[in-house]
């Protein structure tokens, strides 16, 4: 029931230490006319081209149905941009609820209640939505083949969906969530879930194909203690991994010096693509007369060790 304008300013107080240049997306979890007004402002007057919408987390932050058909049409008319995470809400809660009655408790319960055929209900659905509306769309950090393959199949048809996925995707899967050791299998729960194996080649070939257009971390961290809240039940693990700050270089090691990807598909993934999908080309994302000067100098022979000991992200585990 929070005003979109009133987290707004919240969030954008919390910021103003920032030492890099930043922007929010601002979600749209509820509908009335004062979310529709607030729309208006947000862009008219702060520069805001982008609201997200959750389909998963009954009873939190999921916005239903209802609300994307109101909301989508409001982006489209002040030339703002959907992005949605694509989960089946419904199902995630009854599946889990499920799973508690069966004595599944622990991390490995995570993965089975989120499958990743309810990512790809739920980004179908949403897609048909977008295409009824004629709006365009971005879906968030896929993880499962079968999102991508409705992403793609709607790309084919002219629609104007675009889709990124996560450094940590492309590298991990659900294996870690059957650790012995609770706390390392606690630390990976986040959504979507680490999936299985074949889907990290469907997002490899995902990036290299352009049916995914941006790679992103959805960075969201979580110490030790805080992941203790579901020591007894999954479902109340906090959701969330860091990545910030090896995305860039993660990819170009497994995407580049792989060959998965070439110098120039990074650089698109990494940076050019968001500009141009969040219109803020070409003042980000291109090196010319006029384009702010966000440069950093790369070394692609660089050879390093993560570690959580010495990262700059402020949590206990990498």
């Amino acid at each position: 029931g929070e005003s979109p304008l009133n987290a707004y300013h919240k969030w954008r107080q919390w910021a103003e230490k920032s030492c890099c240049d930043y922007s929010f997306h601002v979600a749209v979890p509820w509908w009335d006319e004062s979310v529709h007004d607030d729309m208006g402002t947000l862009v008219r007057d702060w520069g805001v081209n982008s609201f997200k919408h959750f389909m998963a987390y009954k009873g939190a932050i999921m916005a239903d149905d209802g609300v994307l058909t109101q909301s989508f049409p409001r982006a489209l008319e002040l030339g703002a941009l959907p992005t949605v995470h694509a989960e089946n809400g419904e199902l995630v809660d009854y599946l889990q609820k499920l799973l508690q009655k069966k004595g599944i408790l622990g991390p490995e319960g995570h993965p089975q209640s989120r499958p990743p055929k309810v990512e790809g209900e739920a980004a179908q659905r949403v897609i048909q939505i977008a295409g009824i509306l004629g709006v365009p769309l971005y879906l968030v950090h896929n993880s499962a083949i079968e999102s991508v393959d409705a992403i793609a199949a709607a790309r084919r048809q002219g629609q104007r969906v675009f889709g990124e996925c996560l450094t940590q995707h492309l590298l991990i899967d659900e294996s870690v969530y059957y650790d012995k050791d609770w706390n390392r299998a606690a630390a990976h729960v986040m959504s979507p879930p680490f999936r299985p194996k074949a889907h990290q080649e469907a997002l490899w070939d995902a990036l290299s194909g352009g049916v995914l257009q941006t790679t992103a971390t959805d960075h969201c961290c979580f110490c030790g203690e805080q992941k203790e809240m579901g020591r007894e039940n999954f479902a109340k693990i906090p959701n969330g991994t860091a990545g910030v700050e090896d995305r860039m270089a993660v990819l170009w090691h497994h995407g580049v010096n792989m060959g998965r990807l070439t110098a120039n598909e990074f650089v698109a993934l990494t940076s050019t693509n968001a500009a141009r999908i969040f219109n803020i080309y070409p003042r980000k994302g291109v090196i010319r007369v006029g384009a702010d000067a966000d440069l950093v100098v790369w070394n692609p022979a660089l050879v390093r060790t993560i570690r959580a000991e010495t990262q700059h992200q402020r949590v206990d585990f990498n």
